[in-house]
């Protein structure tokens, strides 16, 4: 099934990135496209996250399996989760319309500024280098707070598991 449905989304990922290196100008069509990739992607974290918790209850894989797949995933949800502070923010526009406010020494924070202020709360006890300014926002940062959590919990769980087992 997965390997079925890999032979429609990497050409539909691959074949425009591809237009877009030989074509040389951007495309109007690029930020469309990519925010679909991105979409993608977060429904694809949603899907993988749901499926890790489910492997806690598996005891047939070998132990250090899932968590060798929890710290591959730790960085690659946090990355995602950057990108979503950034992107929705680029689109609320500049000012007070903006879903998030970031501890950042730029006025304007950078892409780079999203993505390290989601890696901050894998270190901190709660999420405080990215405030929400709108309930929305509060609660997309809630969410991410329940995905580090849980992240962290399988991890320990699974390193507790795997120090038992020996």
């Amino acid at each position: 099934m997965a390997r079925d449905l890999s032979l429609v989304t990497v050409p539909l990922i691959a074949l425009p990135l591809l237009l877009l290196v030989l074509s040389g100008r951007k495309p109007h069509w690029l930020r469309r496209y990519l925010d679909g990739v991105g979409i993608y992607v977060v429904v694809r974290m949603l899907i993988q996250l749901f499926g890790l918790n489910l492997l806690v209850f598996d005891s047939v894989l070998p132990r250090f399996t899932l968590i060798t797949q929890l710290l591959f995933f730790l960085p690659y949800s946090l990355l995602v989760w950057g990108w979503v502070y950034w992107r929705l923010n680029a689109v609320a526009g500049v000012g007070k319309s903006q879903w998030f406010r970031l501890d950042c020494e730029h006025e304007t924070p950078r892409p780079i500024d999203y993505i390290l202020a989601s890696f901050a709360s894998v270190f901190s006890a709660s999420i405080s280098s990215i405030k929400g300014r709108s309930a929305r926002a509060k609660a997309l940062i809630l969410i991410h707070g329940f995905f580090v959590y849980d992240l962290m919990g399988l991890t320990l769980s699974r390193a507790v598991a795997l120090i038992q087992s020996r």
